[in-house]
């Protein structure tokens, strides 16, 4: 069998969901494999994924956006789409204007009734 992944991959056994849309219901999944660029998931029969969807694994406190590779009856393979955060690390911040102040101060005063305790810390 060729081997097509990059990266190796785990044998796991995680709860997870797909996660369609905000307004639609999570449908559960088992996790069966994870490797950094995709995994194995296996749905029930009855369950129809969009080709495009967040994977949510809990247990992990992990989100990924996925795309659906393959299909094989209740099993999915899913190939993951580049977090927005590691390509954001790469690109360099600009630079913060000399006239912006380094504290900004609020300007209106305290709300009527609220006692101001003057140079403390909470």
């Amino acid at each position: 069998m060729l081997e097509r992944r990059r990266t190796a991959r785990r044998r796991v056994c995680l709860a997870g969901h797909a996660r369609v849309a905000t307004f639609m219901p999570e449908i559960a999944c088992a996790v069966r494999d994870v490797s950094l660029d995709g995994a194995r998931i296996r749905v029930p029969p009855v369950a129809a994924l969009p080709e495009r969807f967040d994977l949510v694994i809990p247990s992990r406190g992990e989100t990924r956006r996925a795309s659906v590779a393959w299909r094989a009856g209740d099993l999915i393979g899913l190939t993951f789409e580049p977090a927005p955060a590691a390509e954001a690390a790469h690109r360099p911040s600009p630079p913060i204007p000399s006239h912006v102040p380094e504290v900004a101060r609020p300007r209106t005063a305290p709300m009527a009734g609220t006692v101001a305790e003057s140079d403390s810390v909470h």
